[in-house]
């Protein structure tokens, strides 16, 4: 009878255990969809075992916590001055007649200066017609022979310019507005530009600019320090999937040339990964997907993504309640390691200096956190968040710690993830792309826009650019000079 309690007793406790990690699972989730993406980690004094860990008894440690710094204050500041070479427009502000005299003793008064604000202003965006007149010419004495000028229109026999294809581009893929809401504010300008024919527009114009693209490619493999990860999108109607079913939007690129490069295939594996780094020998910095795997070790370096680490910690100390415990233990010690990484920023060392500043002072603070997670690894449940977290760092450690091996790495898989972000933002708004030519066509667009972002470039002026010289474009230079518009001169 005691056996059987006592059997029955550890069913409920399992049972218990259970059902607290799936009421756990439903609230991550619910936050991943509608709460914030913040992952700020707040230290608390109080010391607690959380729900996990509740047999278990942690001894007490000394960790290595890190110099705190007192928060400036926040004043009212100066106000950043407007750029330069925006046009200005002068409004003088005088008082009224009636008080251009002295109330003390009726002297008029003498104008000794201004006082200049400057503030600022902005129109709805201004359209405007083009009207084309190409001439002809035709012989004065046979009149048999004609000649016409030719327009050197981007999309022939079409409406666009230069200027209005690069409008509805950096609306949709930088303000991440859908074609509706861009037809929309053509429709109060009493003008009728239907949704289809302008996405029947960019995916003709997208296939005009596959040639940059592979420009960008080679420059971003040329440098031979290349971040890759993918972010999901739905496509309605691709051949033989239902519509509901996950596609998947790929973004590669160099974190130092600001190339940032998007692909879309109907698979997250890697046979998709092995075909978009195809010629590829350097070091590619990505998260813990085995998909990685499958490329070549002898011509790729992986490099993992300290981020991906830190996470776990953080969802494993959000799951026991934010107490101080062996997950803010762990958050603490990787939080160290960038601010080991912001001061050498900071003192804006360079390559050289960085590589032997993490020599003498990360390498063996890293060392140290493998070691923790090796002591703590066989006293937490391997299936819980906590246990996930310590047996991920020292699984992908060696991947973890690859940054060590040149200062012109970065910690983690950020820039990839920042430049995905743009991209998760539109898809918040118009969800889902139509066909997949429209997420090929997509892809392009993103590539382009994105890239001139990261080079400080605006992506409107510079796209506009480079579709008034595209028609003139038939050769590889210049297809490069093309190219060169996107990035700064020093990137190539």
């Amino acid at each position: 009878m005691a056996s059987e309690v006592e059997s029955l007793q550890n069913q409920v406790e399992q049972l218990t255990y259970e059902n607290e990690r799936l009421q756990w699972l439903i609230k991550k989730y619910k936050h991943q969809i509608y709460g914030s993406p913040s992952e700020r980690y707040i230290d608390t004094a109080e010391q607690f075992i959380f729900n996990e860990l509740e047999a278990i008894k942690i001894e007490p440690e000394q960790v290595e916590l890190i110099p705190g710094y007192e928060r400036k204050k926040r004043g009212r500041g100066k106000r950043k001055p407007f750029p330069e070479d925006l046009p200005r427009e002068e409004i003088v502000i005088d008082i009224p007649e009636s008080e251009k005299t002295c109330p003390h003793d009726g002297a008029e008064l003498k104008a000794i200066g201004f006082e200049v604000t400057e503030k600022l202003k902005t129109v709805p965006a201004q359209i405007s017609v083009v009207v084309e007149k190409k001439k002809k010419y035709a012989c004065p004495c046979c009149e048999s022979h004609l000649v016409q000028a030719k327009s050197p229109s981007i999309l022939p026999k079409t409406i666009a310019t230069p200027e209005l294809l690069s409008f509805i581009i950096f609306s949709k893929f930088y303000q991440g507005l859908p074609f509706y809401r861009i037809e929309e504010f053509f429709k109060l300008q009493g003008i009728e530009l239907s949704r289809t024919l302008m996405a029947s527009w960019l995916i003709r114009l997208s296939e005009k600019l596959q040639p940059l693209i592979n420009i960008l490619e080679e420059w971003a493999f040329a440098s031979q320090y290349v971040a890759i990860d993918t972010t999901n999108v739905q496509v309605l109607k691709e051949p033989g999937r239902e519509a509901k079913q996950k596609s998947f939007m790929w973004v590669r690129g160099s974190p130092e040339l600001g190339i940032a490069l998007f692909d879309y295939d109907v698979s997250g594996g890697g046979k998709v990964a092995d075909r978009l780094m195809t010629g590829y020998e350097g070091t590619l910095q990505a998260d813990a997907h085995r998909g990685y795997e499958q490329l070549d070790s002898e011509r790729v370096l992986r490099l993992g993504c300290m981020m991906h680490a830190r996470r776990r910690f953080y969802e494993a100390w959000v799951r026991g309640g934010k107490k101080e415990g062996l997950a803010s233990i762990g958050l603490k010690m990787i939080k160290r390691l960038y601010k080991f990484e912001e001061a050498y920023k900071a003192q804006c060392l360079t390559n050289a200096e960085r590589y032997q500043a993490r020599q003498s002072e990360v390498k063996p603070y890293l060392e140290k956190i493998k070691k923790w997670c090796e002591k703590k690894a066989s006293k937490v449940p391997k299936s819980g968040e906590l246990g996930n977290a310590i047996h991920y760092f020292i699984n992908e450690y060696d991947e973890l710690s690859g940054f060590l091996n040149g200062g012109r790495y970065e910690i983690d898989n950020g820039w990839v993830e920042r430049v995905i972000r743009k991209f998760a933002i539109g898809r918040n708004n118009w969800l889902f792309s139509d066909t997949p030519k429209g997420a090929e066509a997509s892809a392009i667009f993103y590539s382009l826009v994105i890239t001139a972002k990261q080079n400080e470039k605006d992506p409107f002026e510079v796209l506009t650019q480079v579709f008034k010289e595209l028609p003139k474009a038939e050769t590889i230079d210049d297809f490069e000079q093309l190219a060169k518009l996107l990035v700064k001169k020093s990137a190539v």
